[in-house]
């Protein structure tokens, strides 16, 4: 696998439209994996990796916050909801933004049973992918 060196003012890749299939958390470490992958820019174009792991280092407290938006309300999810709807789903993503401590997505999370609005939020001061190679894609 490839790492990919983040600088957040101009971090050189993105993940609209691409889906996270699975969470992972430990004590210091909160990882998202793209099975498959996201966008990095090469060259002054997008390519779009192969599977993909994306990692945030030594959390800051309160680590993450998950959110399920339904209809009106907004509902605090632990991260063990959000792991076991993986298991049956995935989540597109379609919005993110990242500053020096802290992530924000907004994504669908699309299950058999139906989908739903999810807003992750994570803070951290160390940030990693890795992924394997993709394909060149158009400029987007």
């Amino acid at each position: 696998m490839n790492a990919l060196r983040i600088l957040l003012q101009n971090p050189g890749f993105h993940m609209h439209d691409c889906y996270i299939t699975r969470a992972v958390l430990s004590q210091q470490s909160l990882s998202f994996e793209l099975a498959q992958g996201l966008y990095i820019l090469k060259a002054g174009e997008y390519v779009r990796t192969g599977p993909a792991k994306l990692t945030f280092s030594k959390l800051i407290s309160p680590g993450y916050e998950i959110q399920y938006l339904r209809d009106s309300r907004r509902e605090g999810v632990g991260f063990e909801v959000l792991q076991k709807d993986l298991q049956s789903g995935y989540i597109d993503l379609i919005y993110e933004m990242y500053n020096e401590t802290s992530a924000y997505f907004e994504g669908i999370l699309i299950q058999e049973s139906g989908w739903k609005t999810v807003e992750i939020k994570v803070f951290f001061h160390g940030l990693e992918i890795l992924y394997e190679e993709g394909v060149a894609t158009e400029n987007e």
